[in-house]
């Protein structure tokens, strides 16, 4: 070997520990940088001078060492297996912050439950039943009817305003996985450039990378793959493309279509015509191996639009008694009829009385476009009157299943909103009792029959009579006392949005009171949550209270019946419960079922982030930086640099004494 040979040797020694030094320099000064991956250099000979042979050996020498490479230690298997539990925790830790923000909202987990202002209306109508004549039981009850209503509102509003929060938290999510969709594009990219002569790793790019691809996979089940030539990611986001070689399909956002003018986004694709990124209606499990990613949790939580008590279908309504014959009439059953008498007073809306010369003429075409009506929407009377075994409840049922469970914030809306409602009309319906059209028309004088005729409703759409058509019964109505006595009182406790509780109308010199199904916009008016409120009138004037008879005695009975209308409640949480409960036991079970939900999410919560956090300790025990083992691979290439650099000083001292003294 050549004096200066032996030069080149020491000097390659010099360069490849330096860049040993640079590398674990570069280890420690990321020791706390997040998803960094410690970086391994590694050494090799480099080319190898050949002298001669002989028949047992090569002669040869080495002219020095090299950098081979600076490894990223990575574990590819557990990064899979890391994505696709994170994600899973990811999904169920979403559900559960849902079901946090909605006990908040009734403040069960802290401030004043809503359990209070429940118990305090339930005492107030206990007293009443004791009291009815007593000024202060009666101040007391519109009191407390005012503090339960608001307190109900509130909560209701309050969930409405969280469904809108995280329609705009679905938002900001679809946008930052397109913001991670270019980066891993771009990433690629520099990547591909950088390792194209297979000279070096650029590990710090990929690192980068598989930061996105770590926070991807918490918001969306991925998949990937890197091409082993170009270097390059190829991402699917639920199984449909994203990041492709040349390009990132993003996502985008499109308004939901649903039957209750929602405003609120579902994720689609765009350059698949708009097509949605997730199936809503399929049944979530780990089997699917759907349960992955906030965002899914996410939709599902908020749901796709609010609820009430008619989303929760009860097949009580769908029953209908058999005649002598065995014969099942199915529009003789609840659900048929509210249906029926919808399609009534919507065929009434579109068609003009001035267009048919009688009231008999009219009825007979608004019957024709309201039964086309009902045929068009596929909603036969046949499908009704069997209770559970009912086509019609069978369908409802799925759609409940498939729009309503899914959704913690909407099943919570139509169970909370179902109490409330029940509560509402049975107590109004006490104060101010309803008789049908066809029982007035039975009734001895009722003169010309109401059934057929027509009216103008507060919208000003002319309506028709029909058998189901309620009044108000005059004759078992309640008076007020003091100044109100003298005349029927028509005085609910609780008041419709936009709409009296009746109008008068006048048919053939008789005055009658027909109840509004319709507010003066032409839309249908509930005892629905967000839409009722206590009647103004009573916060002005408690003694309007149609709780005396006409003489001006207390009315013992109806007080009694407001009571009856608490202990003879009957409602049935979900559709699959057998058992029907009381307003305070429904509640109990009401904040059960959130509470065993909650159970239930921090239990797969648990077990996911233990096998999420034993992956990840795995994948941090082969990518971690350990100060520890860094300082001392930094001595050691010190040490080696240091001899490196004894060596050429040693071979240049040789090269003087030659030089200078032969």
């Amino acid at each position: 070997m050549s004096s200066f040979t032996s030069l080149s040797v020491g000097v390659s020694g010099l360069k490849a520990n330096q860049h040993a030094i640079n590398t674990t320099a570069h280890n420690l000064a990321n020791v706390d940088t997040e998803g960094f991956v410690r970086q391994q250099p590694i050494f090799s000979d480099t080319n190898y001078i050949e002298l001669g042979r002989s028949s047992l050996y090569i002669y040869q020498k080495g002219i020095g060492t090299d950098l081979a490479a600076v490894r990223h230690i990575r574990d590819t298997l557990l990064d899979k297996a890391y994505r696709v539990e994170n994600g899973r925790m990811q999904f169920y830790q979403s559900q559960y912050n849902a079901i946090v923000e909605i006990e908040e909202a009734f403040g069960e987990l802290e401030g004043v439950a809503f359990q209070k202002y429940l118990t305090d209306f339930n005492e107030a109508v206990q007293e009443i039943v004791k009291d009815p004549a007593s000024q202060v039981t009666r101040s007391e009850l519109v009191q407390k009817a005012y503090s339960f209503l608001s307190r109900a509102n509130a909560i209701y509003n309050n969930l409405e305003t969280y469904q809108n929060t995280l329609n705009t938290e679905v938002e900001n999510k679809v946008n930052r996985i397109n913001e991670l969709g270019d980066l891993i594009h771009a990433l690629n990219k520099k990547i591909s450039q950088a390792e194209a002569g297979d000279v070096e790793n650029a590990n710090d790019f990929r690192d980068q990378r598989d930061n996105a691809l770590d926070e991807l996979s918490s918001m969306v089940s991925i998949r990937y793959a890197e091409d082993p030539l170009s270097h390059i990611v190829t991402v699917k986001v639920e199984g449909v493309s994203f990041v492709t070689e040349s390009n990132v399909h993003h996502m985008g956002t499109k308004m939901l279509d649903t039957d209750k003018d929602s405003v609120l986004l579902t994720p689609v694709w765009p350059y698949l015509k708009d097509n949605p990124v997730y199936n809503l209606k399929a049944p979530v499990s780990t089997k699917n191996n759907n349960d992955i990613g906030s965002l899914h949790a996410t939709l599902l939580a908020r749901g796709n639009c609010t609820a009430n008590y008619l989303d929760i279908p009860d097949a009580d309504d769908y029953y209908v008694e058999p005649d002598a014959n065995g014969f099942v009439d199915g529009t003789k059953s609840p659900a048929y009829k509210r249906l029926y008498n919808n399609a009534m007073q919507e065929a009434a809306s579109k068609l003009k009385r001035t267009d048919y010369g009688t009231d008999a003429d009219y009825e007979v075409a608004v019957k024709a476009e309201a039964s086309l009506i009902l045929t068009t929407a596929g909603i036969n009377a046949g499908d009704y009157g069997n209770g559970k075994d009912s086509v019609a409840f069978k369908r409802d049922l799925k759609t409940y299943e498939e729009e309503i469970e899914p959704s913690s914030i909407k099943t919570v809306m139509a169970e909370f909103d179902q109490m409330v409602n029940a509560m509402v009309e049975s107590m109004n319906d006490v104060l101010c009792p309803n008789i049908t059209a066809e029982a007035l028309d039975q009734k001895a004088g009722a003169g010309t029959p109401l059934i057929g005729m027509t009216y103008v409703d507060p919208s000003g759409v002319t309506r028709v009579i029909t058998k189901d058509t309620k009044f108000f019964d005059v004759e078992k109505a309640g008076y007020g006392c003091a100044l109100n006595q003298g005349k029927p009182s028509m005085t609910e406790l609780f008041v419709r949005d936009d709409v009296s509780r009746y109008s008068e109308i006048t048919v053939n010199g008789q005055t009658f009171y027909v109840y509004n199904d319709f507010n003066k916009f032409g839309n249908e008016s509930l005892y629905t949550l967000g839409n009722i409120s206590v009647n103004p009138d009573l916060l002005h004037d408690f003694t309007l209270l149609p709780l005396s008879t006409k003489d001006g005695g207390e009315d013992r009975a109806r007080a009694e019946a407001l009571g009856e209308a608490w202990d003879n409640a009957s409602l049935k949480l979900t559709p699959s419960y057998n058992t029907q409960k009381k307003f305070l036991d429904y509640y109990t079970e009401f904040t059960g079922q959130m509470a065993n939900a909650g159970d239930m999410y921090t239990n797969m919560i648990d077990y996911q982030d233990d096998l999420t956090t034993g992956i990840n300790d795995g994948r941090q025990r082969i990518t971690g930086v350990s100060s520890d083992e860094e300082l001392t691979n930094l001595i050691k290439f010190q040490a080696a640099y240091n001899a490196c650099s004894r060596y050429i000083n040693v071979v240049d001292e040789m090269l003087e004494h030659l030089v200078t003294r032969l």
